[in-house]
């Protein structure tokens, strides 16, 4: 049975990117030899499911597409079909794909924070890794949004770097 993840990394005040949706200060201070896991966990995943907009961003990042080995799915109110990367679907279609992955797939859930948002409020998550970095921004678009719904969720991991960043990875209960 396949796993919906959402691996994301945000300040120590809870925010992923700023203002604007920059995300210059990831960076900042950080050893850039360190993967803090990453490439340990990308290489559990078989799907990636994003945002348009996170979709969008990732083109002003890098000239070389990140997610080419893997199926990657971007959901968009405005978009439908497909790219040369990836197959865009509307928000009414996440369960019904969730439903069908996840018999066999591991999902790694990217962001924005719109659609990590329609994820927590619907309970779509089995597993969180958060990787804290430690930079106050100050203000910017937070991780998580107010919810109605109270999820428990078990500490499986905690793991602590050099540079400061660490990484604590829940389970829902």
């Amino acid at each position: 049975m396949g796993k919906v993840v959402l691996y994301i990394a945000q300040s120590l005040d809870g925010y992923i990117s700023r203002e604007d949706g920059s995300i210059d200060w990831l960076w900042d201070g950080q050893d850039s030899g360190t993967d803090y896991g990453f490439d340990a966990f990308f290489n559990q995943m078989d799907t990636v499911i994003l945002g348009r907009k996170t979709y969008e961003q990732i083109f002003e990042l890098t000239s070389e597409f990140p997610y080419q080995s893997k199926d990657v799915y971007v959901v968009s109110r405005t978009k439908e079909g497909h790219d040369s990367y990836a197959t865009f679907i509307q928000p009414e279609q996440i369960l019904p794909l969730l439903n069908l992955l996840k018999a066999d797939k591991n999902i790694w859930l990217v962001g924005g924070a719109q659609l990590i948002d329609h994820f927590v409020s619907m309970g779509l998550i089995d597993e969180y890794h958060l990787a804290i970095q430690p930079t106050l921004i100050g203000s910017g678009i937070s991780l998580f949004k107010p919810h109605q719904k109270e999820q428990q969720l078990n500490l499986l991991r905690t793991e602590k770097f050099d540079d400061g960043m660490i990484v604590l990875t829940y389970q829902l209960k």
